[in-house]
């Protein structure tokens, strides 16, 4: 079992502090006749708070004793332990709550063991060790993701699954600093000159072949079909601008109802969307000469009675890149326009694209670079949500550019359509309906990393196991282990059946393994993932008497003979410790009942806030979650009959 130390490493016979040259040689040192025999036991996993005069220094973890000096570069005093430093107390984050509280410790002696589990210090050195251990262990999690690209965290009720999926989750996609303003962020962009260079020339290259088809001059020679939309082919003008130059921008010019002439295959036949009463030959030389004068000088007038904001922007970007930044999503600029404290209320969208392409001409000019408009929107869209206010602040002072991971459950009726791709139902304009193929949530959030490849997008399935996964996965059974590649989905959405998941698209799945009822996961999908037990816990010293350790024992004895709260049990330990209550069907690391089910629950006010001093009444938890379970355990011949007189006394 660890122990718990506090040293200050101290040598009266000098005046000089070692302790920054001894802790850099991963080295604690002390004299015997300062630090007591105490010091000269030491055993190997031991943590030792380190001083430095009243203050904390360090976090350290004994390895062993080093018995030949020649190990030894610098100061000793005569007993010297080889360390692994878990922290620094200088680098800790300014915000933990134990580090605020803890600053100045005080001095009681050179050397103490630390045996009383409730006193300041003890708590001290408990909370710092498991912070830095959970922050290393969300790390190895995410060196296992980072490997495999999905993995399944597994335990029974009540563990924490779910949370630590999204700690981990929040850890893989919060990579970007969090105290800087959207202007420091940006400037750090514009600093560093970085460029897609591949993707822009590609851009280039796709633009000349758009130019070859539509050069300026040629809409009044331009007929129906090579305007319309609709008869699966790349050769009209509004394929081009929807589909054909997609991947260069952020448009959103909307369906080819906007478009205000397309073809119909329902009809096999050309439709108008607006205008009552005209006719396809009234309105195609006015879309036209529109379109001609937009082209050809920027006249936007005649266009704008036609056609909506976003169309007018993607053509003008098409023509003039250089005059126009490729966004035209209105609420996207104005949440452009806050972030540098522009003006934007009353302002056409328009003027404020162009806002934008000179906001980013200042900055070109400041920091000369081979950085593109292409490449300041891909930065833009990678650290600001800008589709939504949710993450901007209204004095565009500060900026919280994390993404959140995309959460969804699995249930029993889940279906590939309901995940990948699926056919919905969508009304038409004759009052009729038309079934079309749509990506769905998985589909989406792959093309969004594929779109943004320096992006980490994470999806957390709740209760993956809940689902047939071998039907609601199809083909990405082949598509989770081979990422980057094509598969051919079921289903064709905008002229194509391909799906890929790229790299940057990890997966996390939750498993609650005491639920017999669902769905097994076969071998060929297990292979694809990787499982780790999360298991239950004693909170006490992280949470104190918000923990209720006696209860919690109690119970993890129905499980685990002779449990021992101060062990972190793994799956040997548990699988050795069988309690006599349990089944022999089941393992204990299975069927165990979480730590959260004893945790301590508090009223909070209407602003959501705790009120720690109003703790809910325990039993309501004891009587209707913690008992209920377990007598469902019971019925379910997880637990013996024997158990249950032990789970009607809790708390008695």
């Amino acid at each position: 079992m660890k122990g718990y130390y506090k040293l200050q490493m101290k040598n009266d016979s000098t005046k000089v502090n070692h302790v920054d040259e001894v802790i850099a040689d991963n080295r604690i040192t002390s004299h015997i006749d300062y630090a007591g025999p105490g010091f000269e036991n030491l055993s190997k996993g031991d943590i030792v708070l380190v001083h430095k005069g009243s203050y904390p220094h360090s976090l350290v973890e004994v390895l062993y004793k080093i018995s030949d000096e020649n190990e030894i570069s610098g100061a000793s005093f005569g007993i010297d332990y080889r360390v692994d430093v878990k922290s620094l107390f200088s680098e800790l984050d300014n915000t933990l709550d134990f580090k605020k509280q803890n600053k100045q410790i005080g001095y009681d002696g050179t050397f103490n063991p630390l045996h009383d589990n409730t006193s300041k210090t003890f708590l001290f050195i408990k909370s710092w060790y498991d912070y830095i251990e959970k922050r290393n262990y969300i790390s190895e999690l995410k060196k296992i993701i980072f490997y495999k690209k999905q993995i399944i965290l597994q335990g029974p009720p009540g563990t924490g699954k779910t949370r630590l999926a999204k700690q981990v989750a929040d850890n893989i996609i919060n990579n970007n600093p969090q105290n800087l303003s959207p202007k420091e962020l940006i400037e750090n962009f514009f600093k560093s000159g970085r460029s897609d260079e591949k993707y822009n020339e590609n851009f280039k290259s796709r633009l000349e072949e758009f130019y070859e088809y539509f050069p300026k001059n040629q809409f009044s020679k331009m007929d129906i079909d090579d305007y319309c939309i609709g008869r699966n082919n790349s050769t009209n003008f509004c394929w081009w601008i929807e589909r054909g130059l997609d991947k260069y921008g952020k448009f959103t010019p909307g369906n080819s109802g906007n478009y205000l002439i397309y073809y119909s295959k329902e009809d096999e036949d050309y439709r108008l969307t607006k205008f009552p009463g005209k006719s396809i030959s009234d309105i195609l030389p006015l879309i036209k000469d529109a379109l001609n004068k937009l082209s050809e000088n920027e006249d936007i007038v005649q266009v704008s009675k036609l056609f909506g904001d976003s169309f007018i922007i993607k053509i003008l970007n098409s023509y003039y890149p250089e005059k126009y930044f490729p966004i035209n999503g209105r609420t996207s600029l104005v949440n452009l326009m806050k972030i540098f404290d522009k003006p934007f209320k009353k302002i056409a969208t328009i003027e404020l694209n162009k806002s934008v392409q000179n906001i980013f001409d200042e900055y070109k000019n400041k920091y000369p670079s081979d950085i593109t408009t292409l490449d300041f929107m891909h930065f833009l869209y990678s650290r600001f949500d800008l589709k939504n206010d949710g993450n901007l602040y209204e004095d565009s002072k500060k900026v919280d550019v994390s993404r959140k991971p995309t959460l969804i459950q699995f249930h029993p009726s889940y279906t590939y359509e309901d995940f990948v791709k699926g056919i919905v139902a969508k009304p038409n304009e004759k009052g009729g309906v038309i079934y079309k193929a749509e990506n769905r949530m998985l589909a989406k959030l792959a093309n969004d990393a594929i779109d943004y490849p320096d992006n980490n997008y994470v999806l957390i399935i709740d209760e993956i196991n809940r689902a047939n996964l071998s039907s609601v996965l199809g083909e990405l059974i082949y598509a989770l282990e081979y990422r980057g590649e094509e598969v051919e989905s079921m289903y064709e959405v905008d002229g194509s059946q391909k799906l890929i998941l790229p790299p940057n698209l990890f997966i996390i799945g939750t498993m609650n393994t005491a639920d017999r009822s669902v769905g097994h996961i076969d071998y060929a999908i297990r292979r694809r993932f990787a499982f780790v037990d999360i298991l239950p816990k004693n909170l006490t010293t992280e949470l104190g008497t918000d923990f209720k350790k006696d209860i919690f024992t109690k119970v993890s004895e129905l499980f685990i003979e002779n449990y021992n709260p101060e062990i972190e049990y793994g799956h040997e330990e548990s699988r050795l410790n069988r309690s006599q209550y349990l089944s022999e069907e089941f393992e204990p690391k299975d069927v165990w009942l979480g730590h959260s089910y004893f945790i301590q629950h508090y009223e909070h006010d209407a602003n959501g806030i705790k009120d720690v001093n109003q703790p809910v009444d325990f039993t309501l938890r004891l009587e209707y979650e913690i008992k209920p379970i377990l007598r469902e355990y019971v019925k379910d011949g997880i637990l013996k009959p024997g158990a249950l007189e032990i789970i009607e006394n809790l708390g008695k």
